[in-house]
């Protein structure tokens, strides 16, 4: 019978951190099992490091980031089994650190579950976009309107999906949660809200019904699930046994729900338009800056494990203005990487350096770039410097182009770049274009003269491969 490597690497990895007992929570994104342990040193992150089957160890948020890949869902199915998962202390992973390393674990435990869902959704939304240009007949057909309905489904109901992953995040009754947000989404709500923007005078517990609409938001959503956490366990100290699991959850929504639509709904909801207009006026006062800050920072940002928190910007940008420049640049930034890789691979004559690179370079084209960085880049520290450099230039160029994103793309990459055409902007496509033909050709370029960094070739060659090497079980 074939060893189960992913089970394997789960035990290892739960004996090297010090078993069961020194986990408060544990979770992961799209490459990183995410854990937070009462305590940690270096001789752990050390031993970890060495694990076949690990890229990398990061310490960030009040978290143990262990980057694993693509496999890590598969990882993380056998962590759970042998830590019992959901069996965790209820807020110890809230209160480690300070307030924005806990809002970064926090944005990070509530996107990276459904990530790839909004990465379909704006894949279909891209190629309807396409379509519609080359076949403008076609929008006319019920079979394009049910595919545009199709794509904006998880949009439209984010906070549901939110409510799902926030619930585990914070230890409160997912069903609860999930109840809160509907109510919020519900179309009747939305009526209403329309309704009072519009002038008519809905009055709520005696006061003015705000115009805010829920769909599509995350902070509110993320709030709201945060206060039931709150509510439900005080609920369950003070409530008689004998009633407690019909009147938690009762008493929880006439609380949590009018709560957030009188104060929590409407402050968040501005606080994050404010955000998102901040970073509008900049991009549009001086796209240049903007272009060179992000497309050359942003995989810095992945380094650090803090990249989920900028979510709710790019959000909120595509809810007020339809438009967002932010992942623009984050494409670029991701391609610049996945270029930098792929000069590793034409520039090395080494089979293990060009196994890596290559596998690296594939699986970047998907948006996952933590192989690229940790696998290839990283360590050979020229090819990472390169990407950098390389990710400002291009996003420096591109923003010459007025260019946008007009449709929210889950994970930002070359396969991606068709959700930035639109009929009103031809110039915005070109000038993505134009920054992702640079940014795979000028690393190549640069790595041709300055070379790599051959000094590393060794370290590199025992770093595991991505997963575009595994076999039909997903084992490495």
């Amino acid at each position: 019978m074939k060893e189960n490597k992913n089970r394997v690497l789960a035990e290892r990895i739960l004996e090297e951190i010090g078993g069961e007992k020194n986990i408060s929570n544990s979770t992961h994104c799209a490459t990183r099992l995410r854990l937070v342990l009462k305590e940690e040193n270096e001789e752990m992150v050390q031993s970890v490091k060495k694990l076949p089957g690990v890229i990398d160890v990061v310490r960030k948020g009040g978290q143990f980031q262990v980057v694993i890949g693509n496999t890590v869902d598969k990882v993380y199915i056998e962590f759970s089994e042998l830590t019992g998962g959901e069996k965790k202390e209820a807020t110890e992973d809230t209160k480690k650190g300070n307030i924005f390393s806990r809002m970064i674990a926090t944005m990070s435990a509530v996107f990276a579950p459904f990530v790839y869902v909004l990465a379909a959704a704006g894949t279909i939304q891209g190629a309807l976009i396409i379509l519609s240009q080359i076949w403008p007949s076609i929008v006319e057909t019920g079979t394009y309107q049910v595919f545009d309905v199709v794509s904006w489904s998880p949009f439209t109901f984010l906070p549901i999906f939110i409510a799902v992953t926030a619930s585990k995040h914070f230890k409160t009754n997912t069903y609860t949660a999930i109840f809160a947000n509907a109510a919020l989404v519900a179309p009747g709500f939305s009526e209403l809200a329309q309704r009072a923007g519009a002038g008519e005078a809905i009055s709520f517990f005696g006061m003015p019904l705000s115009e805010t609409v829920y769909t599509s938001t995350v902070i509110p959503a993320i709030l709201l699930v945060w206060l039931l956490s709150y509510l439900e366990r005080i609920l369950e100290r003070i409530l008689p046994e004998a009633v407690t699991r019909l009147f938690t959850p009762l008493f929880s929504i006439l609380i949590a729900v009018p709560l957030t639509i009188i104060v929590i709904g409407p402050l968040s909801a501005a606080g994050a338009n404010v955000v998102a207009a901040g970073y509008t006026a900049l991009a549009v006062s001086f796209p240049a800056l903007a272009g060179i800050i992000i497309g050359g920072a942003w995989q810095l940002f992945v380094l650090l494990g803090v990249h989920w928190g900028i979510t709710p910007v790019i959000l909120a940008n595509h809810e007020q203005y339809g438009m967002d420049t932010f992942q623009v640049y984050q494409t670029i930034a991701v391609i610049s990487q996945v270029g930098a890789a792929l000069a590793v691979f034409l520039k090395t004559k080494k089979k293990e350096v060009r196994s890596v690179s290559l596998s690296a370079a594939i699986t970047g084209l998907f948006g996952i770039t933590e192989p690229a960085i940790y696998g290839v880049n990283l360590r050979f520290k020229k090819p990472f410097i390169i990407g950098i450099v390389t990710g400002a230039v291009a996003s420096l160029v591109t923003s010459f182009f007025n260019s946008f994103s007009f449709v929210y793309t889950g994970l930002p990459g070359p396969l991606t770049i068709i959700n930035t055409y639109s009929a009103d902007h031809p110039s915005s496509f070109w000038g993505v274009l134009t920054g992702t033909v640079i940014a795979l050709i000028l690393p190549i370029v640069l790595v041709q003269i300055f070379g790599y960094g051959d000094d590393a070739v060794e370290e590199a060659a025992d770093v595991p491969l991505s997963t575009t090497e595994l076999d039909a079980e997903g084992n490495n």
